[in-house]
């Protein structure tokens, strides 16, 4: 039987005092690297034995197929309802590909909850939305890291969204101080230009993004820093998040040519395949991934040592779901490092900075408050530290 950590049980205890209260849409949110699994697969234990027919969404297949491990480790008989799964209905509970799901609502029975995991994809009108839109009755849990939309939209009612009540677990700075997750070491190489890039996560950005990001300096740069920074460290692995597939699979290569094995993951590729690639990175027999969606969201690879960031983006919750990849602990793994070539710390802020998260959404455009200092470069090293850090650690 698992057993759940004193904050995991916390949240859990939050949750059901909001739904005590009133309140049957409920966001709980936990840093990437907290064990948002095993707590839904709590809540799923605990909602199956009072008689609730339980739904769990989420949106990949490796997703799909760790939340079925870890519903599983709790002895919770269940079903799939994904791509590749034989269907069985006659469970109460059942973990679905929302994609799945919402293709076949008409023979689903009526769950009377369901439990959405990477809440911040769930908007009006999206096709999360259309799956909850179909049991409008039903309690709904979402669970996420980064209550965030690029485009400011809210996730709570009146706000583009569909929750009234958001949870709080703990924030990655006390998770860190108590060895939840690793310290992250962060550095800026400077040399790439982004400056005329207006717009970083439109088509037009991408692609601009991408055409400066393959030249040669930059793929060089990329792999020079892996070697000064991120090799020496632990196993030396390393997750590379590129501006589309193309571009990881240059990055991949660039990273070959010089003697580092490196492989490109992307949504097209076989189940197995990629399951296959995501373990030989976490034996070291794979030493860099590169990869452009497919692996920011859910990828549990503690192993892993490195962050290697060639995507900009204005999107505060995309930063944090990708630095957040590296930050589990390990056996010999003394830190994290993450080489972020496009600035994206300076537009967001170091892993640990305090978060303002709210339901209601911002302006377009509006970064979200922080109480975090401001974040400088050492012109030695290329950390980047809290401004009033001096001297650089």
């Amino acid at each position: 039987m698992v057993t759940l950590r004193p904050y995991q049980q916390q949240l859990l205890d939050d949750i059901r005092d909001a739904m005590r209260h009133g309140h049957r849409r409920i966001l709980a949110v936990m840093p990437t690297g907290s064990g948002k699994g095993t707590t839904i697969a709590a809540m799923v234990a605990s909602a199956a034995e009072r008689g609730h027919r339980v739904l769990i969404l989420a949106h990949r297949a490796e997703l799909v197929a760790d939340l079925s491990q870890r519903i599983h480790g709790f002895g919770i008989n269940h079903g799939v309802i994904a791509s590749g799964y034989r269907e069985d209905m006659r469970h109460p509970v059942q973990v679905g590909s929302v994609q799945t799901v919402v293709r076949r609502l008409g023979r689903i029975p009526a769950p009377s909850m369901v439990i959405q995991d990477e809440a911040h994809h769930l908007v009006a009108g999206n096709m999360w939305g259309k799956v909850i839109d179909a049991w409008p009755q039903a309690f709904l849990i979402g669970k996420t890291a980064t209550p965030e939309r690029l485009s400011g939209e809210g996730l709570g009612v009146g706000h583009g969204g569909y929750f009234t009540n958001m949870v709080l677990g703990p924030d990655a700075a006390w998770l860190t101080q108590e060895g939840f997750l690793v310290r992250a070491r962060v550095f800026a190489p400077p040399g790439i230009d982004l400056s005329g890039i207006r717009r970083y996560d439109t088509r037009k950005g991408h692609q601009q993004s991408e055409e400066i990001l393959r030249q040669g300096q930059a793929m060089g740069d990329a792999v020079s820093h892996y070697r000064r920074t991120i090799e020496p460290v632990h196993n030396g692995t390393a997750i590379a998040f590129c501006c589309s597939v193309a571009h990881a699979e240059a990055v991949a290569e660039a990273f070959r040519a010089q003697g580092i094995a490196a492989a490109t993951l992307d949504g097209t590729m076989d189940r197995g395949v990629r399951r296959r690639t995501i373990a030989d990175l976490g034996t070291g027999q794979l030493k860099v991934l590169t990869s452009c969606d497919i692996i920011s969201e859910g990828t549990d690879i503690p192993s892993v040592t490195g962050a290697i960031l060639l995507r900009p983006t204005d999107s505060l919750g995309l930063h944090l779901q990708q630095v957040g990849r590296v930050l589990r602990p390990c056996p010999g793994k003394p830190h994290a490092i993450l080489n972020d070539h496009v600035g994206n710390t300076l537009r967001h802020g170091l892993p640990t900075d305090p978060r303002d998260w709210s339901l209601e959404g911002r302006p377009k455009g509006q970064k979200r408050k922080s109480d975090a200092p401001p974040v400088r470069i050492c012109p030695a090293c290329f950390s980047a530290i809290p401004s009033a850090a001096n001297p650089c650690p």
